[in-house]
């Protein structure tokens, strides 16, 4: 193909205050800030906002890490603002539900957090993902964010060594859907992404699930998951699930900015002038046409930006 896709660089969070979502990632998870800034508006101006839209940012990795799976949190001055998902459920669908960090020892981490305002849905729990025995919890904490806290019993995780607490940057997200086989081939037909997994995870029996369903609930509500890369790779990847048989809030139309939450995905691209054909010869409108812009600190970029089918907002840039 005439263009190449990698890894997501970063993904992008509203916030109502730096200062204090950043207490999380700087001083508890060790992550070090690459970018920080007051006053932007090439990124306002290129999402269409009001004339004399700014922000201010910050942009934050784990130590030792490359640009991927980074965090960019944005403050918007003067602009009415609502949450993205407001008292979201686990099973509601629209935007991004989370983004997964892996740690070590997900109980000390999860308590850790709790003493810092964030609370839990659930508890820790066991389950099989095809070939791999994990321990997750989903931790909702500021801007009602939540992160899904993953421990990879067996095989075990790759060791990093930078941060603490946590031991990677962001390396997958969730995203509850509708209508699974639509949104499947939106990010694989259409986008060209590439399809790693398909599965169905269901308890034989009653009892707790990631998602904090009612125990007695649990084995009528299987969830079916695709797991998708931009490039093949695991190292940076988005989920596409859908949970049968619960309905829940559709938060679809909320998931733009500047709304407050997980706000997108930022994706790098070699030949982007061809991927933007390329996907709107496939069907897919454009939510912002291809357009020259800045993004710090990559400089001078060419960007477009997309919509799913519910409502997850994608950016595709290239450097000048």
């Amino acid at each position: 193909m005439p263009f190449q896709l990698f890894p997501y660089s970063e993904v992008v969070f509203s916030v109502g205050s730096i200062e204090k979502a950043a207490a999380t990632y700087r001083h508890y998870m060790g992550w070090q800030v690459v970018h920080q800034a007051e006053g932007d508006y090439y990124q306002p101006a290129f999402w269409q906002l009001p004339q004399g839209c700014t922000l201010d940012e910050m942009l934050l990795r784990l130590p030792g890490t490359s640009e991927t799976g980074q965090i960019r949190l944005v403050k918007f001055h003067s602009l009415k603002q609502e949450y993205i998902r407001p008292g979201g459920q686990p099973w509601d669908t629209g935007g991004y539900l989370d983004i997964d960090l892996r740690v070590n020892d997900i109980q000390q981490v999860c308590n850790h957090l709790r003493e810092m305002g964030w609370h839990s849905i659930g508890n820790p729990v066991q389950m099989q993902m095809g070939p791999f025995l994990l321990e997750e919890v989903l931790m909702k904490g500021h801007d009602e964010i939540v992160i899904a806290l993953v421990h990879r019993i067996s095989p075990s995780q790759p060791i990093i060594e930078g941060g603490k607490h946590i031991v990677s940057n962001v390396y997958l997200s969730a995203m509850i859907v509708k209508d699974f086989e639509q949104s499947v081939d939106f990010f694989v037909n259409k986008l060209g992404f590439q399809l790693l997994n398909r599965i169905s995870v269901c308890r034989p029996t009653p009892g707790p699930t990631i998602f904090g369903l009612p125990y007695n609930i649990a084995p009528q509500a299987p969830a079916n998951l695709a797991i998708i890369s931009p490039d093949g790779s695991r190292n940076h990847m988005l989920d596409v699930i859908k949970i049968d048989n619960i309905t829940g809030e559709d938060f679809s139309q909320r998931a733009l900015p500047p709304n407050r939450g997980i706000l997108m995905f930022r994706f790098p691209v070699k030949g982007i002038e061809d991927y933007a054909r390329f996907v709107q010869q496939n069907g897919v409108n454009l939510q912002l046409p291809l357009t020259s812009t800045c993004i710090a600190p990559y400089g001078e970029v060419k960007a477009f930006a997309v919509r799913s089918p519910d409502g997850c907002w994608l950016e595709f840039f290239e450097k000048v």
